[in-house]
Formats: structure tokens, C-alpha cells, sequence
């Protein structure tokens, strides 16, 4: 009897052992395939708007702030990201198939590229592959080698290669400076039209923008203090177009200005909790909700062109049980005029 009874035991142990060992076997092998969601029509006025979330890898960072860029170039997207201590920043590559982003292996290790410098302050991408970034002076990283510029003698907290990446922008703490690149490094730093608070920006210029007709487009604050706009200039820095009211109370003022982008025939804003929208003619189209756009109790971090019609939309929250913030990102397609 007590024979029988120590076999069965056994017996029980066993199976469970078995049972979860296969439980084990699951999670690091999980056969499951993505789940891909659908479209979502939006409208904004009588114009139709399609969203469309997107399915990626799971993504997390300590704090929002944490997500230094985002970008799309050509079918690939990017994401800049620094690390909880700091002390190191990554780049993160993304192929495309329809809405489903996975990790581009050839980028880095596995879709990862590594930054060891402390409290990197932002990260561009060449069309060849170089990168650019902003750490106690101006790195141009090219073939292994990081080549420094400025060390110590430039307060700006970005870099915007050119058309041709023969020059570049500095701005970021009131600066707004064009610099030459020559055989990898950046020299002959000069002050640009909207240099230490010019005009329309005395409050300061924090954002900007170069479109494919050779345009620029700056955001930031009209006054210290004041409420934002966003301008719209030629190469030679006559001012095009003005988005965004003077007067606190208007619709279309911009109170708490977090990104923007300018599409084919649309202008693009983070105003706080609301995504705001005018035509490149200066209409201003209206505002929409960010959660109730987005889903989930969202916000909105940063914006990106995906492509002339196609807006790019990170999203992000605080997850009550990793005490982590998940990212999430859309696209949002306009209509093409």
C-alpha cells in the first residue's frame, strides 16, 4: 500500500515538474502571433481622418522624458531613448509591414544602437547612416568614430543636418546657429535669423522643422512666459505664415506647446491634452482630444512625418503594475488636400 501510495506521489511530482517545465517552455517561446489592430476613422470637421495604431515590440521607459526623439525616414522608424541612471542612450530602428513595426535586425544589436555618453540631450540621423548629437559639445558619429565638436562652447540642445548635410542647425536655450560639416566635424558656427530670442520667438525657439521646398519651421514662445506659435519661413528667413493666436482665450492660441510637424498640407501641434490642426494656408481646423483620439487614457509625447499626408504619433502611460510608462505609436492619414 504504501508502495502504491509513493509511486503515485511520484508520479504527481512528476507530471507537475513536466507541466511546468512546458509552462516555462511557453513563455520564453511564445507561439503567438502579433495582434494587428484596425483602422479607426476619425473625423475632424467634415474632414475624414484615418488612425491606425500601430503593433510594436514592447517598449517601455522609466519617465516620459526619458523619449529624447522620434522619427521616420524613409519606410523606418526611429526612436531615440535614454536610460533610468542616464548614463547611456539608445537608438532603435523599425522595419514596416503594413502596421506591424519589428525590430530591423542589420541596426545595432538586433534593432538597438548604443550611445555611451551621460545625459545625451538629443540624437538626428543622416540619410547615411551617421548619427548626430548634442553632449558637452556637437558629435558627429560616423564609422565607428566620434568625431567632437565645440566641446563646451555650445549651450544648444539639438542638431538638424541639412538637405545634403553639408550644414546644420544648432538650437535648443536660444540658440539658433548654422554650422558647416566638413570631413565629419562641424566648424564655422555663425548666429541664424532667429539666433538668442529674435523675433516672432522672444520667448524662446525650442522646435524646428525643415520641409522638402526648403522651408523652416520654428515653434516656441511669443514672450517669456507668453503663449506659443508656430512660424513658417524661407530659407532666407522671411517669415511665411504665422499658426497660432496672441490672445489666450482664442481656439486656436497654443498654451503648453510639446511637438509638432508639418506635413504636405497640414500643421501639426501638441497643445497639453489636445492635438491642434491647421491648414498650411493658415485655417485653423480645430483640436482634438489626445485620450479620446488615442485610447487608453494617453498622452502625447511627440509627433513625426511619416510621410506627405501621414502623421506619426507617440503615445504614452504609466503602467499601475511595472511603475514603467509604455509607449505606443499611430498614424494619423490626412486627406491629400
Amino acid at each position: 500500500m504504501r508502495k502504491n501510495f509513493l509511486l503515485g506521489l511520484g508520479a504527481l511530482i512528476l507530471t507537475g515538474l513536466i507541466l511546468t517545465a512546458c509552462g516555462k517552455i511557453a513563455i520564453k517561446n511564445p507561439l503567438k502571433k502579433p495582434v494587428l489592430v484596425p483602422e479607426k476613422s476619425i473625423t475632424l470637421g467634415k474632414i475624414p481622418l484615418t488612425l491606425q495604431k500601430l503593433t510594436i515590440p514592447e517598449i517601455t521607459v522609466n519617465d516620459s522624458d526619458k523619449v529624447l526623439n522620434f522619427f521616420v525616414q524613409n519606410t523606418t522608424y526611429y526612436l531615440a531613448l535614454r536610460s533610468a541612471d542616464n548614463n547611456t542612450s539608445t537608438l532603435q530602428a523599425f522595419d514596416t509591414k503594413g502596421s506591424l513595426l519589428t525590430r530591423q535586425e542589420k541596426f545595432g544589436e538586433k534593432g538597438i544602437f548604443t550611445i555611451k555618453a551621460k545625459m545625451l540631450l538629443s540624437v538626428a540621423r543622416g540619410i547615411d547612416g551617421t548619427l548626430y548629437y548634442i553632449k558637452d559639445g556637437a558629435h558627429v558619429y560616423k564609422n565607428g568614430n566620434d568625431i567632437v565638436s565645440f566641446k563646451g562652447r555650445t549651450t544648444a540642445t539639438k542638431v538638424l543636418p541639412l538637405p545634403g548635410e553639408h550644414q546644420a542647425y544648432f538650437y535648443g536655450n536660444d540658440n539658433f546657429n548654422l554650422v558647416d560639416i566638413k570631413e565629419d566635424a562641424f566648424e564655422n558656427k555663425r548666429s541664424g535669423f532667429l539666433d538668442n530670442r529674435a523675433a516672432p520667438f522672444r520667448g524662446g525657439l525650442t522646435l524646428l522643422q525643415l520641409t522638402n521646398d526648403g522651408s523652416i519651421y520654428g515653434g516656441g514662445r511669443i514672450a517669456p512666459n507668453g503663449l506659443s506659435i508656430i512660424a513658417g519661413f524661407n530659407a532666407k528667413g522671411k517669415l511665411l505664415k504665422q499658426y497660432g493666436s496672441n490672445k489666450q482665450i482664442a481656439k486656436d492660441s497654443i498654451i503648453n506647446l510639446i511637438d509638432m510637424a508639418i506635413l504636405n498640407s497640414y500643421v501639426c501641434v501638441i497643445d497639453g491634452f489636445n492635438l491642434k490642426i491647421w491648414r498650411k494656408d493658415g485655417t485653423y481646423l480645430g483640436a482634438l482630444n489626445i485620450s479620446d483620439l488615442l485610447g487608453d487614457n494617453l498622452n502625447a509625447g511627440k509627433l513625426a512625418v511619416v510621410n506627405k499626408n501621414t502623421l506619426g504619433i507617440l503615445g504614452y502611460l504609466r503602467n499601475n503594475q511595472t511603475k514603467l510608462v509604455d509607449i505606443h505609436l499611430f498614424t494619423l492619414t490626412f486627406p491629400e488636400k
